[in-house]
């Protein structure tokens, strides 16, 4: 069993590739190749980005569910002849993502901009850089890391799911570019000057959409046991009233009036109480056991509900109503958007 390592020292993973320099490369339709330039560097955003996003903000043009299936968008209730969407809808926000078009060349040419008119950007490098903030309540989950990635080195990821991606984690691409003047009428063009353009993408928690994250949570299993991480449905309910009370209660705040700061507070502190008392802090719900005589190996994938998929009440069966793993850290999530929180709203905790 994994324990909860509040205040844990846990060392930072930093993995840094080195930083751009413009190589002598041949570009399209110019003669000799690029000397060392100075770069000129535009910044773009940060642009804010939710880890759970409305279900009703699908794209146009998705398939429509086929006739012969039954729509399960809202919770189900039985009729005199069958069955029937109810009043309550089943899935409101799914986890979102991140999600970076590198174009049909696979260049991001699309971020190379800022050339002058007559002069064609050609990208020159890549480098994508994420960094992931270390959460002192949860080290072992996010103990604090950064990563590059470049073509050169493993390749960039364009796709990025969010849902367990604590607040303040940044993505940050930059598109490398000479703005070239290419050769006409006999004329010798060239490189008239390199860009860095830099995207900044920022995770972002705000406490009218934490209601948002349970629910992104809440619609999807632990590995096979089709039981979701926050597993007691009353409890469930009462999480999503909590956080809807930090959300109210976050509007009404005034700085002029110290008593709004200490709901706030408040707030925020009955919202983490609660997911403590009712977290199971485990690696993994599956177990791998191997007997020692035959050396058979069991695997039980469910191991955390030994006599099967559970009831709605699991805080009074199996004493927990969240589990949460390695691979779903869904107590430790719901704490890192609480701390970030906090130190938006009313400073960090030492």
């Amino acid at each position: 069993m994994r324990k909860m390592l509040f205040g844990a020292v846990a060392t930072a993973i930093v993995a840094l590739q080195p930083t751009f320099a413009l190589a002598q490369v041949t570009l399209p339709t110019v003669k000799g190749s690029v000397s060392p330039t100075p770069i000129t560097t535009t910044n773009f955003g940060p642009f804010l980005i939710l880890e759970a996003a409305p279900c009703t903000s699908s794209a146009a043009g998705l398939p429509a569910l086929p006739t012969t299936v039954t729509s399960t968008a809202q919770c189900i209730v039985g009729t005199a002849t069958g069955i029937a969407p109810g009043p309550s809808p089943a899935m409101r926000f799914v986890g979102n993502v991140l999600c970076l078009d590198a174009g049909p060349g696979g260049d991001f040419a699309s971020f190379a901009q800022n050339c002058p008119a007559g002069q064609t950007a050609v990208v020159q490098g890549l480098k994508l850089i994420k960094t992931v903030p270390r959460i002192p309540k949860c080290p072992d989950v996010y103990p604090g890391q950064t990563t590059v990635q470049t073509p050169a080195q493993g390749g960039i990821r364009t796709f990025f799911p969010l849902k367990f991606s604590p607040c303040t984690t940044t993505f940050q691409l930059q598109v490398e570019f000479a703005c070239v003047s290419p050769a006409a009428g006999g004329a010798r063009g060239g490189v008239r000057q390199v860009r860095l353009n830099n995207y900044t993408f920022t995770v972002s928690i705000t406490p009218d959409t934490l209601s948002w994250l349970l629910d992104a949570m809440h619609n999807e299993p632990l590995g096979v046991c089709e039981v979701p991480c926050i597993s007691d449905e009353a409890l469930f309910r009462l999480l999503l009233t909590q956080a809807n009370n930090v959300a109210t209660t976050a509007a009404a705040l005034n700085p002029a009036v110290p008593q709004s700061l200490i709901n706030l507070n408040n707030a925020f502190d009955v919202f983490e109480a609660t997911i403590v008392k009712n977290a199971t802090f485990l690696t993994s719900v599956a177990s791998i056991t191997t007997d020692a005589k035959t050396g058979a190996v069991t695997i039980n994938p469910c191991v955390i509900f030994p006599n099967g998929v559970p009831g709605n009440n699991t805080v009074a069966n199996f004493g927990f109503g969240i589990v949460d793993t390695l691979e779903n850290p869904c107590a430790c999530k719901l704490i890192a958007d609480i701390f970030c929180l906090k130190g938006t709203f009313i400073g960090r905790d030492p």
